[in-house]
């Protein structure tokens, strides 16, 4: 049973290994933007970023701006009763432009896809919209100058978990293949 137990550890271990991507933090880069959902706002991951950066590169100083906005999304969707049928989910779309003239970031990270399939099964309208959105957010990204890394949305453990884990899945798959092929 041990030798099972550590075979599959490996071998889950050495399948994952592809998806890491390795990344070298430029000299230049003095002022770091996160934006994203809830999970983003939260900060924890971020903080956990920082402290790699602090260990990793000691002589730079980097300046990092959380923009985190809960429940936002790039797609531009929300679904019916949002907020108890208040207001709609944020999007990206509306303050974009003004986190970044603010904000002058020499490198933004993103997070995106946890909202954008609205919580319900794949389907390929939602993701075309999300598509969509992650390719005008690239754009508008790089019309500054900066330079932006795009983060797969986290694990769901929640109601209908199996359904929508699958879309987040898919969200994830295609951001890893628009890194490797697309925006390199």
């Amino acid at each position: 049973m041990r030798i099972t137990k550590l075979f599959l550890v490996f071998f889950i271990g050495f399948q994952a290994q592809p998806y890491a991507q390795a990344y070298e933090i430029p000299d230049d880069v003095k002022r770091i933007l996160f934006i994203g959902n809830s999970i983003t706002c939260a900060g924890t991951y971020i903080e956990y970023i920082d402290a790699y950066l602090s260990v990793h590169y000691p002589k730079q100083r980097h300046e990092i701006i959380n923009a985190g906005l809960p429940s936002e999304t790039v797609s531009g969707l929300s679904e019916v009763g949002h907020a108890n049928g208040e207001f709609p989910r944020p999007d990206l779309h509306e303050r974009l432009k003004r986190v970044l003239d603010k904000v002058k970031p020499d490198l933004v990270f993103a997070s995106y896809g946890m909202n954008d399939g609205i919580y319900l099964p794949h389907d390929d309208k939602r993701f075309k919209k999300f598509k969509k959105g992650i390719e005008w957010l690239h754009i508008e990204v790089e019309k500054t100058g900066a330079e932006i890394i795009h983060i797969t949305p986290t694990i769901f453990r929640g109601k209908n978990w199996e359904a929508y884990a699958n879309v987040l899945d898919i969200y994830s798959d295609w951001l890893i293949l628009i890194s490797r092929y697309k925006y390199c």
